[in-house]
């Protein structure tokens, strides 16, 4: 039976991906942040909880829940909303944790580590990400996940480990609640708000939740170590036309206010991806189509909004 180990297995990415390991028949050990709630996994066949502080990772060398593992994947990053994207002492911490998280795989024997970096890396880039560019981070929280990429592939290099690092798109679906444009436009929306956007003219690349956890698991699998791959639906639209595809599945009545907010930057930044290196490597195929996906979302964020409404 495989085994895999997830860091991080509380937050939106990691308890998915937790699950949908599980789910597949892989004997999952979950690291669980000590202090923060995990009942989505706590009770799953097939996961073992375990918690953990990344400050002491130490503490578990010689765990029998992290030995034997094919695959660690390091799914904790701490200032992921905007509040902390570019406070420089949480994003520096974050580089150490990575580290860390690859000495713990060294000392227990575990060769394979996936890594989940951002195409924000590449934010300020003017064309396709396809995982061979220079980067060029807009902000700490991206400068960071380059720094942790270098820093940990000189590691893995020095200690004979498989990194396999990637390059994620925006993701969307049940459960992810922060303030991203998605959500923002959902909860507007269903209640009946009018959310104010900019020109919304960016061309972007959204994945859902499910497909993003597939690619993942294939990369765990069969991804060659040393490479870095774009994780994305491999289509792009403009942001607008998103939103607008959101708003046509609530009420098509409602307004929109494309175009109320200025930009923050002069510049206009896209997010397009190349995924053929992932298709080719590991037979990956995205398989929920934007439309598909955002109406999923949207029943769920009903739901929930309903329940807080009585």
């Amino acid at each position: 039976m495989r085994r895999a180990i997830v860091v991080g297995a509380n937050g939106f990415l990691g308890s998915n991906l937790a699950k949908k390991l599980a789910l597949l028949g892989t004997k999952v050990t979950a690291l669980v942040a000590r202090g923060y709630d995990y009942s989505c996994i706590k009770d799953v066949k097939g996961i073992v909880c375990v918690e953990f502080e990344l400050e002491t990772l130490s503490e578990l060398d010689n765990h029998q829940a992290i030995k034997g593992a094919n695959v660690l994947y390091h799914m904790a990053w701490t200032g992921v909303s905007s509040t902390y994207k570019n406070e420089a002492a949480t994003q520096v911490q974050n580089i150490m944790y990575g580290l860390s998280v690859l000495q713990l795989a060294g000392r227990n024997g575990i060769k394979r580590i996936v890594i989940p970096g951002s195409a924000s890396e590449y934010a300020c880039g003017s064309g396709v990400i396809d995982g061979k560019g220079m980067p060029s981070p807009s902000d700490m929280y991206s400068a960071s996940k380059v720094a942790t990429k270098y820093i940990c592939q000189t590691f893995a290099k020095q200690q004979g480990l498989e990194l396999i690092w990637t390059a994620i798109t925006s993701i969307y679906g049940p459960g992810r609640n922060d303030n991203n444009l998605i959500t923002y436009a959902i909860k507007s929306l269903l209640k009946g708000e009018k959310p104010s956007f900019t020109k919304l003219e960016q061309k972007w690349d959204y994945l859902y939740i499910d497909d993003l956890i597939d690619a993942l698991i294939a990369t765990g699998e069969k991804g060659i170590g040393g490479k870095t791959y774009p994780i994305g639906s491999g289509e792009h639209r403009q942001m607008s036309e998103y939103v607008k595809i959101i708003r046509d599945h609530i009420d098509e009545s409602l307004p929109l206010g494309i175009g109320d907010l200025p930009y923050k930057n002069k510049t206009i930044d896209n997010q397009i991806l190349d995924i053929s290196s992932l298709q080719q490597d590991t037979g990956f195929q995205p398989k929920v189509t934007f439309e598909q996906g955002i109406i999923k979302t949207i029943a769920v964020s009903y739901t929930h909004l309903r329940a807080h409404e009585t």
